[in-house]
């Protein structure tokens, strides 16, 4: 076991990056993996360890605990720069804890806000049972309806945010259907040729009537953009893929652009 309970409802786990990780022992998305295996979504941790490297920077959107947001900080040293959004206050403040504990405030940048298409307060379903499903969307599941509760938070767009930032060579979102709007929030940023690759993930049933507008999105970016698409094996290596093959299903959890 990877996990221990250390009381007040939390978790401690030793991740198996050689991270540590606070995490509350009553969410049932990513604690029970976390505690039995000591990861998460190995094909997108092995592209993390492979890829990232140091002095480089990271932005993760929907940053949850701050697995890979404690990864990234790890991989890019004190020489690099790992910007960490994270809408929920309730799992920001394990975030929080999590990049003081693994002493990775020097070059982690952590926010409690949305990342959205324009600045703005949002009402926020927050899932008290499977906490990474929270969202601005609220699951279509009439039996996951229960376990959710409406907050306001504050909403940015990237755009905005990281205006100052000249290279992004990473940047992971994972944000549960709200992909379409923070895409639109970072327009500026890929016109610019700012962001070098992007990990999202396609989940039509959390993107409801935003999927096909995602999907057209998606396909300018590529197009305007001189975009690559690709997917990941379980090792983390990329194989080339086509947009169409992604949106053809209705979930996909680790799709790369990398822009040439």
């Amino acid at each position: 076991m990877f996990g221990n309970y250390i009381g007040n409802n939390k978790m401690l786990i030793k991740a198996a990056y050689n991270g540590m990780l606070t995490i509350s022992s009553n969410d049932l998305s990513i604690m029970p993996s976390l505690v039995t295996n000591g990861f998460i979504e190995m094909p997108l941790t092995n592209y993390f360890i492979k890829r990232v490297k140091s002095g480089q920077t990271v932005v993760d959107i929907g940053a949850n605990v701050g697995y890979y947001t404690v990864l990234a900080g790890m991989l890019v040293g004190a020489e690099g720069k790992v910007f960490g959004y994270e809408a929920n206050p309730k799992t920001f403040s394990f975030l929080q804890d999590n990049i003081q504990m693994n002493w990775l405030t020097q070059q982690t940048k952590i926010e409690n806000k949305a990342i959205y298409s324009k600045n703005t307060t949002l009402e926020f379903n927050i899932s008290s049972k499977f906490q990474g499903d929270s969202s601005i969307k609220c699951s279509s599941d009439p039996s996951q309806i229960k376990w959710y509760n409406k907050v306001s938070v504050d909403a940015t767009t990237l755009d905005n945010e990281l205006k100052n930032i000249d290279k992004i060579d990473l940047l992971k979102i994972d944000i549960e259907g709200g992909e379409f709007h923070a895409f639109h929030g970072m327009l500026e940023l890929i016109g610019h040729k700012k962001i070098k690759n992007i990990i999202f993930e396609w989940n039509k049933g959390m993107l409801g009537k935003d999927a096909e507008l995602f999907a057209e999105l998606l396909r300018d970016i590529l197009n305007q953009n001189d975009g690559l698409i690709y997917t990941l094996t379980q090792e983390g290596e990329i194989l080339p893929a086509t947009l169409d093959i992604i949106i053809s299903n209705d979930f996909y959890p680790f799709a790369l652009i990398e822009f040439i």
